[in-house]
């Protein structure tokens, strides 16, 4: 009986039975190939976890509060986590992690501090010049120029005297002369009085050069200059040396194999002996460079009295430039380190390390939006001080961010008895050449790669050249010098047992430990257990501090620079911070935003099923009480609506389960037959759940009222000032059905507007982090499909609840035309009551997303408020548009028989 009941509905209510069949079919279809298409994401995104899971080293051991604050609130280890870190972790202490059972590499690093080598680069003057004859005088300028070009030190000019007579030695040895005139200091150097001795305004240079002597007094320091006149531009390389243990480095990274030259460490090379055995790096990770102009002054009279008073006087004297000369920081280290073989500076001993010293780190403020600022330190000039008035670098008179120590007692004045160190090359490494690990998880090695702060916005661009900020002469400044020079753990005793340095950390001289661990394969559990537990063995022995690097990321962290003191305006820089814990995070979150757009489509299909059904329900009331009058008991007329809607599902999901297969092949998604098979219960399911309601109230009909003609109950009356008002008081008489429709189509319009803002007002991302950006929250095409689909339900809905209002309404409209009314004002009238429901529903959604976007993104730029914008208009044109075919419908009203029935 109940079938029968049922294959009379599908015979004589066709259009009603297509439309749900249709809104069952598209739930049932999308649900299947979506999901297809998630399983075939969640195989590369796992694929993708998996072969960037694993960095240089799994985890990274420090000593104990080493961590930062803002590496701990963050989640984050610094890309410079090194510096500031000059020992806190015994040589004990390292050992028992190498016993720690799993451990396959423990790589220490000590961090020995910064020496500063001088590099003097030759100037020579030109040719031309030099062979006119009489007395010459040149004033050589030079500019050090950093940060892009933004950095600009000038420091006061330096003169070079020529003399066509015999230079000799004055009688107080002060001065060397010509006999016409004191003449040149004999250090070379002239100091000013009252400036600091280690700044830029005390270094200067006065050099004579005799055409009788064919070389300059005070002798060259170099073969190049020794038959030339000109000027030296002196460079002083802070080089940063840390200690190593060269098996473990090897294993670790494949440094040996990374050699242009020379030979590689072996581990104890350097023990009981007061030389430092070195590799080299053959990059100095310095981009700053020194101009230097050359001029020529008026001739003098006679040979000047190059004291500070003649200086002054020269410095602002008219000149004509005869040469302009660049030289680089990397030229000047490699002056350094291109002697002769094994040797620094042509010294067959080494060269002394006459002072070293240590930075801390970078202290950072928090600012809104998670934005850092460094604060800025001031070092006294007194730190530099190493015995002798030797230059520093121009640049250490900067801005600074970091404390700087010197570790000379000061009881050190030469080489012999007195325990200075000496730096002696083995060989020479390109930092290029180093093993490469994955960009999407990469962790600073510590050692070689200078930390880059590349400019966040167009103006830091600019001001930088376009080039990012890069390390100088300035050992306070906020980018750090990478490791120059390497030496080996047992080396350190010439440093550590000598009287002539202090602070030194003998008792703990390790600053990290960079740990992998055996036996990892990739992300899967038993790899992330093996780490996990290793690094909690390594806790508990040691009780210094662990991070799991491995499965992190890089993530860009903007800092807020402050203007410096030589022209550099403030910028805005990113560093690649490590995230941790960014491929465990995306395993357990993996393709979420699909799975929700799923459901969002099941949610939609089940609120259009559910109107549709109220709506054949309501038609059906006479019949319906008739069948409770003659004895239809509720639980069967619950059961007959209740059928009626499963075998529509049923229907919907075969034809969905044998369309799935095709159709995923088309997208290129893994879809087998059996897991197309799934259309089926979805189907069902989607119609039964938006059945209940429905069903329910058709089981509670009232015989007696349901054969009463439906008329409402006197209430106070309405006289709409319009069309537009007419139509909004029509979209309220049936409160519950308009909201399906609303909710309908909100919820397919912010879906689309939160994938539209990940897309381009996000870059197409919303995770911070290197590998999250690639993998996690990237919006497939897929993903537009799910959201076209709900937005199309959407639109359905609404276009359905238009219909059903005119449906239900024929006798009112027929009325309403016999008045005078046209067909054109009625359709007017019709559209206007969809555009209505599109509006409400199409801004409900926009600004659902664009919450929802701007809250998970932690910002609102003006491009997302212009996209969540586009959307909502797009949903009441879409709206608007769908609500014509009802409104074409009124034509065809049976005017005299409805009019005739009511």
């Amino acid at each position: 009986m109940m079938g029968r009941l049922a294959w009379s509905q599908v015979r004589f209510r066709p259009a009603r039975t297509l439309a749900l069949l249709i809104g069952v079919l598209v739930a049932a279809t999308a649900f299947t190939v979506l999901t297809a298409a998630s399983r075939t994401a969640q195989v590369r995104t796992v694929g993708k976890v998996s072969a960037n899971f694993q960095p240089a080293y799994d985890i990274l051991v420090r000593p104990k509060g080493a961590r930062t604050a803002v590496e701990s609130k963050t989640g984050t280890v610094q890309p410079d986590f090194l510096s500031g870190i000059y020992g806190g972790i015994t040589m004990a202490q390292w050992h028992q992690i190498e016993q720690v059972p799993g451990v396959e590499v423990a790589a220490p690093i000590a961090m020995v501090g910064y020496a500063e080598l001088n590099a003097l680069m030759f100037v020579p003057l030109p040719a031309d010049v030099l062979g006119r004859s009489g007395r010459q005088l040149y004033r050589a300028t030079t500019t050090w120029v950093s940060d892009g070009g933004a950095s600009r030190i000038t420091q006061p000019p330096g003169y070079v005297y020529v003399t066509p007579l015999r230079l000799t030695q004055s009688a107080n040895g002060q001065y060397l002369t010509d006999g016409t005139g004191p003449g040149c200091p004999a250090a070379g150097v002239v100091l000013s009085r009252g400036a600091n001795p280690f700044g830029t305004a005390g270094q200067s240079y006065a050099r004579c050069w005799s055409r009788v002597n064919q070389s300059d007094m005070p002798p060259s320091p170099g073969p190049a200059s020794d038959s030339a006149a000109g000027y030296f531009v002196t460079w002083t390389i802070p080089v940063l040396i840390a200690a190593i243990d060269p098996d473990a480095e090897a294993k670790l990274d494949g440094l040996n194999k990374a050699l242009v030259s020379g030979s590689y460490l072996t581990e104890n090379e350097g023990a009981d002996s007061p030389t430092l055995p070195v590799l080299a790096s053959s990059a100095s990770g310095m981009n700053e460079y020194a101009q230097t102009i050359v001029q020529q002054l008026a001739a003098p009279s006679a040979m000047p009295d190059m004291n500070d008073a003649w200086e002054s006087a020269q410095a602002s004297a008219p000149g004509r430039t005869v040469a302009t000369v660049r030289t680089t920081a990397q030229q000047a280290y490699s002056a350094v380190i291109d002697g002769p073989p094994t040797t620094f500076l042509g010294s067959a001993a080494g060269t002394l390390v006459n002072g070293y010293w240590s930075v801390g780190p970078v202290d950072y403020r928090s600012a809104t939006a998670g934005v850092l600022t460094p604060r800025q330190v001031v070092n006294p000039a007194s730190v530099w001080y190493t015995g002798s008035l030797a230059r520093v670098a121009m640049d250490d008179e900067d801005s600074q961010y970091r404390t700087v120590t010197s570790h000379l007692t000061g009881q050190a004045a030469g080489a012999d008895g007195y325990g200075l160190a000496l730096i002696k090359v083995a060989g020479v490494f390109d930092p290029a050449h180093i093993k490469s690990f994955s960009a999407l998880s990469q962790v600073p090695l510590g050692d070689y790669q200078p930390v880059v702060a590349a400019p966040a916005n167009a103006a830091s661009s600019r001001a930088l050249a376009g080039n990012d900020l890069l390390p100088s002469q300035n050992l306070g400044g906020l980018v750090s010098q990478p490791v120059n020079l390497i030496t080996t753990l047992a080396a350190l005793p010439s440093l550590e047992d000598s009287p002539a340095y202090s602070g030194v950390p003998a008792a703990d001289p390790i600053s990290v430990i960079r740990v992998r661990v055996a036996g990892v394969t990739g992300a899967d559990a038993l790899s992330r257990e093996r780490i996990s537990a290793v690094a909690q063995q390594i806790e508990q022995r040691t009780g210094l501090d662990v991070d799991i690097v491995a499965g992190s990321s890089p993530s860009p962290v903007t800092i807020d620079l402050p203007a410096g003191k030589f022209g550099q305006p403030a910028l805005t820089l990113s560093e690649n911070w490590v995230k941790e814990g960014v491929a465990l995070a995306i395993l357990n979150a993996v393709d979420k935003t699909s799975v929700a757009l799923y459901i969002l489509i099941l949610v939609v299909c089940v609120l259009f099923v559910g109107n549709a059904a109220t709506a054949a329900v309501r038609g059906r009331r006479r019949e319906l009480g008739v069948l409770a009058a003659v004895g239809w008991r509720r639980s069967r007329l619950f059961s007959a609506v209740l059928g009626e809607l499963a075998g529509i599902g049923l229907a919907a999901g075969l034809v969905a389960a044998v369309i799935a297969v095709p159709m995923s092949a088309a997208l290129g998604l893994d879809a087998s037959p059996g897991w197309a098979l799934l259309a089926v219960p979805v189907a069902v399911v989607v119609a039964v759940a938006g059945g209940l309601g429905p069903a329910w109230a058709a089981a509670r009909a009232d015989p007696v009222s349901s054969v009463r003609p439906p008329v409402l109950a006197v209430r106070r009356a309405h006289q709409p000032g319009g069309i537009t008002a007419l139509a909004a008081l029509n979209v309220t008489r049936t409160p519950g059905r308009t909201l399906i429709g609303v909710v309908s189509l909100a919820v397919g319009v912010a879906a689309l507007t939160l994938l539209t803002a990940v897309s381009f007002a996000f870059r197409g991302v919303i995770v911070g982090s290197l590998l999250g950006d690639a993998i996690a929250v990237q919006v497939r095409g897929v993903d537009y499909i799910a959201a076209g689909a709900t937005v199309a339900l959407g639109v359905l809905a609404v276009a359905d609840v238009v219909f059903l209002n005119t449906t239900e309404r024929a006798a009112e409209l027929a009325t309403i035309r016999s008045f005078g009314w046209r067909d054109r004002t009625l359709a007017r009238l019709v559209i206007t009551e969809g555009a209505i429901i599109g509006v409400t529903g199409s801004l409900a959604g926009a600004g659902l997303g664009l919450a929802a976007a701007a809250w998970f993104a932690g910002q609102l730029p003006a491009r997302l408020i212009a996209i969540a914008a586009a959307a909502a208009a797009a949903g009441v044109i879409v709206t608007a548009a769908a609500a014509l075919l009802p409104a074409a419908l009124l034509r065809r009203l049976p005017a005299a028989h409805l009019l005739a029935e009511e």
